[in-house]
């Protein structure tokens, strides 16, 4: 079974900092901002040095002030209930500075019972101001104490040790296995408050990432683990995505941005989340055009359906087929790409993202015998020979092949790759979809030269 460990404290006192630091990965929004993480962030961290693998958890801050919103209440209870759910914490301070708001965490970790603590001290350089802060504080009760410091990663190999032995000891000795290719990696992507997060919570059934009906709640890239229907999935939430344009450069908007875009890269299949009131804008569809641009697979969801029908004057058994016809009119390579018409809300058809997911990665996957894709090609060639441009008119193929998948790719040897007329891959493509389906996915298509220009290739 895997373990699962969370860093807890008061506002601003580290805590994506040492996560980082502890993962070895910038994983965790970092700023001089109280507040920064607003939801749990998850990495499940390998421990090579101890032989042990299980999940550390970066959590929202607590805070106890009489001033405290809507968000931060969201936060403080996510938060807490991530407590309940720990195998172990580790809650962090500063050495020499233990505030109220330390002394509000202790109350609430002694009013719960929650004794399985791992107290870290970090910024810390003077041991005799260190031993202080501990018995100050009252800490004696903790399973252990360890001072840390995170700018020069000095003492943290002490206590991931400890907490190796103290999740092994709990049978929590997880071996670390890989993602392979039996999980959906499925990320949701779209523009501010289009309904991601709630897509996710209805998905998962957990509240896993918060919801709250205004732009920019969620900041961080999320991974949830699950099961459906006997398939692994990695389900992957991401910050709305604006353009660098309307944020500025170099603060956590822009970091949310880049998080989207590692997260497009980490996925084999991309969910584009829509609002089907507003329709489609151009940000969606320079979101859609990232997405194909790193070759990923494509559902695209058009949310908050309920709201579409809702509308005076509508058709409820020909809305679909009308709005179908209006996405074809915005997105012109909508016929291999898969819509689903969502209410996050009333969890209408949200299960149609992941049937979909699932048959799309396995169309990433699939292969076909060189032999079979010869025989295809001499009749594709009959039908339609290979259309040259103006530098020439004899462009010839003489076998092509399936390179590689995820995303599918097939390599044709030619005389010349310049001698093709752009639309002849067009053609090629659309062949290839009606006898062997890739449905959902981008097809590659390369034309590799030989003899002389046996180095072209386009």
């Amino acid at each position: 079974m895997l373990g699962k460990v969370t860093i807890i404290g008061r506002p601003n006192v580290g805590k994506s900092s040492f996560f980082n630091m502890y993962t070895g990965h910038k994983i965790a929004i970092v700023a001089d901002e109280a507040g920064t993480t607003r939801d749990i962030a998850e990495y499940e961290y390998k421990d090579q040095d101890n032989n042990l693998t299980y999940i550390l958890a970066d959590s929202g801050w607590l805070d106890f002030s009489s001033e405290t919103d809507e968000i931060a209440e969201d936060i403080i209870e996510r938060t807490e209930e991530a407590i309940w759910n720990s195998d172990l914490l580790i809650w962090l301070i500063e050495y020499d500075r233990i505030t109220e708001l330390d002394d509000k965490v202790l109350k609430i970790l002694r009013d719960k019972g929650i004794k399985d603590v791992v107290i870290v001290a970090n910024k810390a350089d003077n041991e005799e101001k260190i031993m202080e802060a501990y018995s100050l504080a009252g800490f004696g009760e903790s399973l252990a104490f360890f001072p840390v410091s995170v700018s020069h990663n000095d003492w943290v190999r002490d206590v991931k040790k400890f907490v190796a032995d103290f999740l092994a000891k709990k049978g929590l000795n997880y071996n670390h296995e890989d993602l392979d290719e039996s999980f959906v990696k499925l990320a949701m992507v779209g523009r501010p408050n289009v309904g991601k997060s709630s897509l996710i919570n209805s998905i998962t059934g957990e509240n896993r990432v918060m919801v709250k009906d205004m732009d920019h709640t969620t900041r961080d890239s999320i991974d949830t683990k699950f099961v459906y229907n006997n398939t692994n999935y990695v389900l992957i939430d991401t910050a709305g995505v604006r353009r660098l344009s309307k944020i500025g450069v170099r603060n956590i908007e822009d970091w949310s941005v880049m998080r989207t875009n590692r997260a497009v890269t980490r996925a084999d299949v991309i969910a584009v989340v829509v609002d089907g009131v507003q329709g489609i804008v151009h940000q969606d569809l320079a979101i859609i055009s990232k997405v194909l641009e790193e070759n990923k697979g494509l559902v695209i969801v058009i949310n908050k359906w309920d709201q579409v029908l809702e509308k005076p004057g509508v058709d409820k058994d020909k809305m679909m087929n009308r709005y179908i016809d209006y996405l074809k009119s915005k997105i012109e390579f909508l016929p291999w790409v898969t819509v689903v018409f969502t209410s996050a809300t009333e969890r209408k058809r949200v299960d149609e993202i992941l049937e979909n997911a699932q048959e799309i990665k396995n169309e990433r996957y699939k292969r076909v015998k060189t032999g079979i894709f010869n025989n295809f090609l001499e009749q594709a060639i009959y039908k339609h020979p290979p259309t040259g441009n103006k530098k020439s008119h004899s462009p010839k193929i003489y076998y092509w092949t399936q390179a590689d998948v995820n995303p599918p790719k097939f390599v044709l040897t030619v005389n010349n790759p310049n001698h093709f007329h752009f639309s002849y891959k067009r053609y090629l493509e659309n062949k290839i979809r009606d006898n062997f389906g890739f449905f959902g996915t981008p097809v590659v298509i390369e034309y590799k030269g030989r003899g002389k220009y046996a180095e072209v290739s386009k």
